[in-house]
């Protein structure tokens, strides 16, 4: 196995699925609103796909983990020509048909769901004798998503909605392409990576909260926060037209990724360094607070250095909170329990991001947008008072 200029690329590899996420999952709102649909049925659509993710991932890596044929590397390129094949479709299909949603529901779970054997694919090269630099390569592709975001805000101004399923086929192409100038892992170490399992009996979720009450607090502040912060991310489209002229939405949408992306590096490269100064739950609690600064000034904003400020928070809120949990899960619970800690931490994201997509589609839909903002607001900021109370808490049964 030629393992040369390995952490080359696997960075490509992560920056084209961040190009491909960038517009697909970035600017799925304005497609869909600009194909016609109204803000509930496109919150339907995308928890859809939320949904989808979260069961899907978890299947693929099992298919790929107990197949004798299928790679890590052969799934992710299928899955990269299916999502291909759909966006092209997209570009045929008559404005405002309903055949748009099965192809935006299935071309978007197609071009996320090989993401999880892309992380694992990192610990089974290493394995093999090679050398990757998660953090940087996963830095890159933060990079490639700020980048992507920016240069889609651009170009919807020349092309439209037209531009989503173009950029999703150029980055599913250079996904493809990347993917297959990694080297083939070994079949056996892949299943050698596997974790081993605690001796014993796994608990349920209801065993885990009966048995660490503490966190409880903690990961329904984490539902509440990440409910608001992907209101703002899934209906970025709709919060900047209420003040910014309907041509220049996805140009300012796309500055604004591009900000939010960028001010995150640094937080998440230095959080080693930080956590020698400050404990994991201080860190917490003041992110959450930040957090929610964060999500006033941006249902507040009616300009767009406003808005554009909000997003810079970005930097002393989601990028400190979501390396922190993880620490924060490893500590709180005992080692036998820590897989299970870990699954139901990173369950609070995407239980927030579900109730984001439905919740907040019908709410803009059937209140406005100030009002479904003001309601995202108050759950952020209920959020963060349980992020306190429940972190300092945690520090009392330390």
């Amino acid at each position: 196995m030629n393992l040369k200029n390995l952490n080359a690329k696997y960075a490509l590899v992560n920056a084209g699925f961040m190009l491909l996420v960038s517009g697909s999952i970035g600017f799925a709102y304005n497609y869909l609103s600009q194909s016609g649909f109204d803000a509930g049925t496109i919150g339907t659509v995308m928890s859809i796909v939320s949904l989808g993710g979260v069961f899907l991932g978890p299947a693929a890596g099992d298919l790929a983990d107990r197949s004798e044929k299928i790679t890590q590397k052969m799934f992710i390129t299928g899955t990269m020509i299916v999502c291909g094949i759909l966006a092209a479709a997209l570009l045929v299909v008559p404005q405002g048909s309903f055949i748009i949603l099965p192809l935006i529901v299935l071309g978007f779970m197609s071009s996320t769901v090989g993401m999880p054997l892309l992380n694992g694919m990192a610990f089974i090269y290493e394995k093999a004798g090679g050398v990757i630099n998660y953090g940087l390569c996963r830095g890159i592709g933060s990079v490639a998503y700020a980048v992507g975001a920016n240069i889609v805000g651009r170009l919807w101004a020349f092309m439209g909605r037209n531009t989503l399923p173009i950029w999703m086929i150029m980055g599913a192409v250079l996904t493809a392409v990347a993917i297959n100038l990694m080297p083939d892992a070994p079949k056996e170490l892949a299943r050698d990576d596997e974790p081993a399992q605690p001796q014993g009996e796994t608990i349920s979720v209801l065993q885990f909260f009966s048995k660490y009450p503490t966190t409880i607090a903690v990961i329904l502040s984490l539902v509440l926060l990440y409910f608001c912060h992907n209101l703002f991310q899934t209906y970025c489209g709709a919060v900047l037209a209420e003040f910014v002229p309907a041509a220049d939405v996805e140009r300012v949408q796309g500055n604004a990724f591009f900000i939010q992306a960028m001010v995150e590096l640094p937080t998440m490269f230095g959080f080693a360094l930080i956590m020698k100064r400050i404990s994991v739950n201080k860190i917490m609690a003041i992110a959450a607070i930040f957090y929610s600064i964060k999500h006033v000034v941006l249902a507040m904003a009616n300009s767009v250095p406003m808005f554009y400020a909000g997003m810079i928070l970005q930097m002393v809120s989601y990028a400190a909170i979501t390396p922190a949990v993880v620490y924060f899960a490893n500590d709180q619970v005992d080692e036998a329990d820590r897989n299970k800690g870990q699954a139901v931490f990173m369950t609070a994201n995407s239980v927030g991001g579900l109730l984001a997509s439905f919740v907040g589609g019908w709410l803009f839909q059937l209140l406005s947008v100030r009002a479904g903002l003001t309601i995202g607001v108050i759950a952020s900021v209920i959020g963060t008072a349980l992020m306190v109370y429940g972190t300092r808490r945690a520090a009392e049964n330390a």
